[in-house]
């Protein structure tokens, strides 16, 4: 199983983004999202909302790994 930070970092490359436009929508720096995708540190929970909003995802696969099936694997897309 892939860790928060590792999960954090192929959804940004899904999604074609760089650690500093990722940041950007977030408010934060290039260097936390760095910490996040290192699993240096975690995001916050109004991040990680705002994260999912962002990435398409569920909160339960950013934070467990799991879709909403509960199923550990890809991530499950949030349709608008």
């Amino acid at each position: 199983m892939n860790t928060i930070g590792e999960r954090i970092y192929n959804l940004r490359k899904q999604h074609n983004m760089s650690q500093g436009e990722l940041a950007d929508k977030l408010d934060v720096s290039r260097q936390t999202i760095s910490k996040w995708e290192n699993d240096s540190s975690i995001p916050e929970i109004d991040k990680i909302i705002r994260l999912c909003e962002i990435l398409k995802v569920s909160s339960d696969y950013i934070l467990r790994g799991i879709t909403e099936k509960g199923e550990e694997r890809n991530p499950t897309v949030i349709k608008e």
